[in-house]
């Protein structure tokens, strides 16, 4: 849920990034970090791709996003772990979101495991007694240049999508990743006003 720092008077957004085990998750975060220091030109943004380390934890980036309602509006991005290692982690990154990136992993080799990954997010989203349909939510279709990557329009019948939900991308090169972004925010800051 959106709240408001009485102290700065900015209202902070929460959006999870959520999707199996290498489906893009972190890559997005990292696109969107470089896409925000894009203007400091004394940066190598693909050294500081390579030099970021990989984290099992969760991945966390806060974003302005502009103005709403007078107050300055922030977006903290958070990337939700594909494994079970720490659960009470997964159920803290649950509580309180906003709206959800969901990256499927494009390739005909990982279809199962897309479904099974929502579907424990679903059990997650029960057993906090949250409803996951109520939550605004946005699917990217990652690894889409790969040589075995279905088609975005079979992919959407795969999974009942609604085509303006979906958008196609190749994250680690940051393709579809502002797109996925903008969608998301869209839908998040238009839930509150």
């Amino acid at each position: 849920m959106a709240f408001i720092n009485e102290a700065t008077g900015d209202i902070h957004f929460k959006v999870l990034y959520i999707g199996s085990k290498n489906a893009g998750k972190t890559a997005n975060i990292q696109a969107l970090f470089c896409e925000t220091m894009a203007n400091d030109s004394s940066i190598e943004l693909n050294d500081i791709i390579a030099e970021l380390p990989r984290n099992n934890f969760f991945d966390f980036l806060p974003v302005s996003y502009g103005k709403i309602a007078e107050r300055n509006a922030r977006i903290h991005l958070y990337t939700l772990p594909s494994h079970q290692l720490w659960p009470t982690v997964n159920i803290s990154l649950l509580l309180g979101i906003d709206g959800i990136v969901n990256v499927i992993d494009s390739r005909v080799r990982f279809l199962d495991k897309n479904l099974s990954f929502i579907t424990e997010v679903k059990k997650m989203f029960d057993s906090i007694q949250l409803d996951f349909k109520q939550i605004p939510i946005i699917y990217q279709m990652n690894h889409s240049d790969s040589y075995d990557a279905l088609p975005l329009e079979t992919l959407q019948k795969n999974y009942n999508l609604d085509s303006s939900d979906c958008v196609q991308s190749v994250a680690i090169q940051g393709l579809g990743v502002m797109e996925t972004f903008a969608k998301i925010a869209e839908k998040v800051v238009q839930k509150v006003t």
